[in-house]
């Protein structure tokens, strides 16, 4: 059977709508508990959510994470996600461009998220096997071209290429590789995991190479296990189908990657992407260490199942709900609310103390 780049897309689109792809893991953002304010001495109009990316001032930290390109549906939703970050001020990034970059034909289905979005960053995407093989400089330059990026994002996606029959799981050289292609970036560069998470001992793997930020893409969110094995079942390959079942609950928890991540870069853009479903997620997310959260399929979702009104009104409801989030805590802003109280439990807390990962503000008696 042949596997197409284009139609790969389309039917992880469809798939992400139609079926339930979510890992059978959750995030564990139900971990994390704020410590509820009662005594405040501000208002909730005055709560400033605003945030820095890579030296644009921003709305909200939130980034519409990248999710497709390369067909004619997916140009129709990168129109729609664009309009959505115009609206709001925040961050957007698109789907890998491999496709474009093997037929220039296709660029339009990425391109039309600058031409939609002009005065928000944009993020190109490139993946971890075709910088392992080795991008030339005119592609790394075609790539932030296409879409006039602030950023470059190389994702990391090992678990689906081992389970895609088309699947490219060869990463030998990738860490040198990657630092060529730092070095030829005229860009910001972003590493941006797909589902699996980042584990401390990935992060320090890349340390030494000039990245400026990281994306967790943490279990909890969509898996590309789960797609993957839907894939392979209408493709009738059973084999296949039954491996990617037992890797469906495969990765770190968002809540998790987020902590082993900051502690190997302090100082790093974070971007926490996978399960984020409301403003409290992000929240949380925020004051674990992150600066930023990803939102993916939520939107999509909402875009199938209600147009772009329906996609605004929950983007309208997450920052709403952050707002409040931040307010209860006691906090007026962003760094206010990384100091906030909390208290965390359950697996995360475990996964805490065999990991030896620490939280400020947090105490750690038992740890």
């Amino acid at each position: 059977m042949e596997f197409r780049t284009s139609s790969r897309k389309d039917s992880h689109i469809i798939l992400s709508v139609k079926e339930d792809v979510s890992s059978r893991t959750s995030s564990w953002f139900e971990y994390v508990k704020f410590v509820h304010q009662s005594v405040l001495s501000s208002s909730l109009s005055s709560v400033d959510i605003s945030s820095d990316f890579l030296g644009y001032r921003v709305n909200a930290p939130l980034v519409i994470s990248g999710m497709t390109g390369g067909t004619e549906l997916a140009k129709t939703i990168n129109e729609a996600l664009a309009k959505l970050a115009q609206k709001f001020r925040v961050p957007i990034g698109v789907g890998s461009q491999r496709a474009a970059l093997e037929d220039p034909a296709v660029s339009h289905t990425f391109s039309v998220v600058r031409e939609v979005a002009p005065d928000v960053p944009v993020i190109a995407n490139i993946g971890q096997s075709q910088v392992a093989r080795g991008v030339k400089r005119e592609d790394v330059l075609r790539l932030v071209e296409m879409i006039r990026a602030d950023a470059v994002a190389v994702h990391l996606n090992p678990l689906q290429e081992a389970l895609q029959p088309e699947g490219e799981p060869d990463f030998s050289g990738f860490l040198s590789k990657l630092k060529e292609f730092v070095e030829e970036s005229p860009v910001p560069v972003i590493i941006k995991q797909t589902g699996e998470g980042l584990s401390r001992e990935s992060a320090r793997a890349l340390r030494g190479i000039r990245i400026r930020g990281l994306d967790v893409g943490g279990a909890g969110g969509t898996s590309f296990a789960v797609i993957e094995g839907l894939r392979a079942r209408l493709g009738g390959l059973d084999v296949l189908e039954r491996v990617a079942k037992t890797f469906a609950d495969w990765g770190i928890p968002t809540a998790a990657s987020i902590l082993e991540v900051r502690e190997v870069f302090p100082d790093a853009l974070l971007i926490a992407t996978g399960g984020v479903r409301s403003g409290v997620d992000v929240a949380k997310a925020i004051r674990l260490g992150a600066d930023f959260a990803g939102i993916a399929r939520p939107l999509l979702r909402e875009l199938y199942e209600g147009g772009i009104s329906r996609a605004e009104k929950f983007l309208e409801q997450v920052i709403k709900e952050l707002k409040i989030a931040v307010f209860l805590t006691g906090s007026t802003n962003l760094s206010e609310l990384r100091e906030a109280p909390v208290v965390i439990s359950g697996e995360l807390l475990v996964w805490m103390k065999q990991r030896k990962l620490r939280l400020g503000g947090l105490d750690h008696g038992g740890l």
